[in-house]
């Protein structure tokens, strides 16, 4: 256990020495900023389009936008354009020491590839949940500090209005959940890594993965129907759930298991095939 902690910690601080682990963090410390700065001199669309089909319904006094609802809505950039981010370190993990032959340094020290690669498969985990939640704390933070704070007007299948200590507690459960989302699409990644000494491989195979899945899940056919529950993309969503009311546990622990058993079937092919590989450099 002594070894396979400061193994960890290692790697921890081998994925921080590297600048592309920075590259999400910059990213997302500039332009949450500017979208609150941007939103808070010009206004938010969405809301205007969320609002038009109600207005014969509700009258609307003064602006319901504030720094909680641009942060809800920025949420979205989990779908798609974050797992980039995650991939761009997960993928580069195992295969960018495979590549430099840094293995059979590794090996001679008493440690098993078991360890190794479970080392390096908590590190990775580390950092998705480190950035995943640098962006709640900034959108979250930024947005209540430079747009305001106030109520959370969730429109989904209706209104439903959330305090604000209210939504900063869903807030939490949904970032939470984020993490182990994003998780997914590393452990994938990771698994890739594992296979191949090229980094761009792994975060091409990757994306085009997730692509390929995003697709068939959102497709309305019916053949298709009997794929979805084999698809982890199918429960990508579950993030979003913390906003219903009431908040449904049992769909999200529902979720949350499925993807539990995506990411331990790509960590357990991730060390079989490390551990079988035959590291001749």
């Amino acid at each position: 256990m002594t070894l396979l902690l400061k193994a960890t910690w290692y790697e921890i601080i081998k994925i921080a020495s590297k600048w592309r682990t920075y590259i999400g963090f910059i990213t997302i410390a500039i332009l949450v900023p500017v979208i609150m700065f941007l939103v808070r001199k010009y206004g938010f669309g969405v809301q205007d389009n969320a609002l038009n089909s109600m207005k014969d319904s509700f009258m609307f006094v003064g602006s319901l936008v504030n720094g909680l609802i641009v942060s809800y809505f920025l949420m979205n950039v989990l779908w798609v354009h974050f797992p980039f981010f995650i991939v761009l370190v997960a993928g580069d993990v195992v295969s960018s020491e495979g590549a430099a032959g840094t293995f059979r340094i590794w090996l001679t020290r008493p440690i098993s590839r078991f360890q190794v690669i479970t080392a390096k498969f908590i590190a990775t985990f580390v950092y998705t949940a480190a950035i995943v939640l640098f962006l709640g704390l900034l959108s979250v933070g930024l947005g209540m500090l430079i747009v305001g704070g106030g109520d959370l007007f969730v429109f989904d299948k209706g209104i439903l209005i959330l305090s604000q200590g209210e939504a900063l507690y869903r807030f939490l459960i949904a970032y939470l959940l984020a993490v182990w989302v994003q998780m997914t699409v590393a452990s994938l990644c990771f698994l890739f890594s594992s296979l191949t000494s090229n980094s761009v491989g792994p975060i091409i195979g990757t994306y085009a993965t997730l692509v390929v899945m995003f697709i068939l899940s959102v497709l309305k056919i019916d053949a298709l129907k009997v794929i979805h529950p084999y698809l982890f993309t199918s429960y990508f969503d579950v993030f979003f759930a913390p906003f219903s009311d009431p908040i449904p546990w049992r769909e999200i622990a529902g979720d949350v298991g499925k993807l539990g058993i995506f990411i331990l079937v790509f960590y357990l092919a991730s060390a079989i095939s490390f551990i079988r590989k035959e590291i001749t450099t």
